[in-house]
């Protein structure tokens, strides 16, 4: 049998070239064959609605794959854990009245964020980040000579397991691997914004933190995050998710370990963006940092806290997440 020949011009043109009102037959035709016959018969104003459903409705696959706010996803098996926060605005910055507030986190301003968009709802692993060192055959420098908090090799010198959160890349190595991320998984990875981990830390609360103090103690987070003190349970840092998530389902926001942010240090918030986006310069002599480590009090974990690093310096008690276009 020959083989089949369409006619030339789509189906949805032949029909609205058919005079109005009458019902008409609409054909493929083929080569001379004894199959010529086939014929499909449908009512014109039926078959234009049928064609304007379908160029105009999402599928069942479309909208099964918007994103929602609170899914959690993995691109791949060593790859974070992100979760899908919300489109919104928030107040940025804290009230003058807030106890440890300092002049740099002011004046509270409004951020909008357009359209959703995922963050690892966990400080990126140590067993997440030695994959990444063991596939990329990258070599991590080592940093911070302090007697007993060096960084060797990406490593701190206390016990670290492969939940624990990865310590001990400076600025550079997150963007390095923020790229390599990229690369492996085809999604669009970045390093995370100020105003992205604000959102993130305050998950729709205002005020200091988004759940109490803990009670008949003085400013005391010890039920909810890992800071300075044995009274949260360790004297280093925990693994990951250890204390319970906030609203947006992020974890561990408030202390274990600092994380870098990809803005440039500024003295207050006087120019920042409103979008949400990183405020960033020409070159950085040092940059934000987010979050509190497992050294430092309380007073430090607060939402709206700033503080900032040399972008060249390495710690035991830095790390960071991830955050990927959706």
């Amino acid at each position: 049998m020959p083989a089949p020949r369409y006619d030339t011009y789509p189906l949805w043109e032949r029909a609205c070239s058919l005079p109005k009102g009458n019902v008409h037959a609409l054909s493929f035709s083929f080569d001379e064959t004894p199959m010529k016959s086939n014929l499909i018969v449908l009512p014109l104003k039926a078959l234009a609605l049928t064609a304007l459903i379908a160029a105009l409705a999402p599928t069942t696959a479309q909208a099964a794959a918007a994103p929602q706010p609170g899914n959690v996803f993995k691109d791949c098996r060593d790859c974070p854990e992100m979760v899908v926060l919300p489109a919104g605005t928030f107040t940025m910055g804290t009230p003058e009245d807030e106890v440890g507030r300092e002049p740099d986190e002011g004046p509270m301003h409004e951020v909008t964020f357009a359209k959703p968009f995922a963050m690892s709802r966990f400080q990126v692993t140590a067993g997440e980040w030695d994959s990444y060192v063991r596939e990329s055959g990258v070599t991590i420098a080592n940093g911070d000579t302090r007697p007993g908090r060096e960084c060797i090799a990406s490593k701190p010198r206390y016990p670290q397991g492969a939940r624990q959160p990865a310590v001990c890349m400076n600025f550079d190595d997150v963007k390095n691997y923020v790229a390599w991320l990229s690369k492996k998984t085809g999604q669009t990875y970045h390093m995370v914004s100020e105003a992205q981990r604000e959102y993130a830390a305050r998950g729709g609360s205002q005020g200091p933190f988004p759940f109490p103090f803990d009670e008949g103690k003085a400013y005391s987070i010890a039920k909810h995050a890992n800071t300075y003190g044995p009274a949260d349970g360790y004297s280093y840092s925990s693994p990951v998710g250890s204390y319970p998530a906030n609203a947006f389902g992020m974890y561990d926001m408030h202390g274990n370990v600092y994380e870098w942010v990809q803005d440039c240090e500024h003295p207050n918030y006087v120019g920042a963006p409103a979008d949400g986006s990183a405020w960033l310069e020409a070159n950085c002599e040092a940059v934000r940092i987010r979050g509190n480590d497992w050294g430092e009090a309380p007073v430090f974990s607060r939402s709206g806290n700033r503080n900032s690093q040399y972008p060249q310096e390495r710690g035991d008690w830095i790390g960071f997440r991830v955050v990927r276009d959706l």
